[in-house]
């Protein structure tokens, strides 16, 4: 199953894709522990990352989990506002041979 996580601690997605089950992840903890659960369940995963998530940990946080853990995606999309976050969390993800999604 392909799921995606949006991950953002004030907006809700935009929009639905009806093919895929999106689950929303407000904090850094909520992104870990969903990434974790579908990685283990061998389910595809789409990750839908903001940089600044109102807390310490950010959307980079997340992308560097990703990267030191050789952990699979299907692809990832960035919809932060903040350039920088953007620049850095699409510089090290690519990379690293992830796929940047554009919707």
């Amino acid at each position: 199953m392909i799921r995606r996580i949006y991950v953002d601690d004030l907006r809700d997605p935009d929009f639905i894709h009806g093919h895929l089950d999106t689950r929303i992840a407000r904090t850094y903890a909520e992104a870990i522990h969903l990434i974790e659960v579908f990685t283990n369940s061998g389910d595809d995963i789409i990750l839908d990352l903001d940089h600044d998530l109102g807390e310490t940990k950010t959307g980079y946080d997340i992308a560097k989990y990703i990267v030191s853990n050789h952990l699979p995606l299907l692809g990832f999309h960035l919809h932060t506002a903040n350039p920088v976050g953007r620049q850095n969390m699409e510089q090290l993800l690519t990379h690293y041979g992830y796929s940047h999604l554009r919707y």
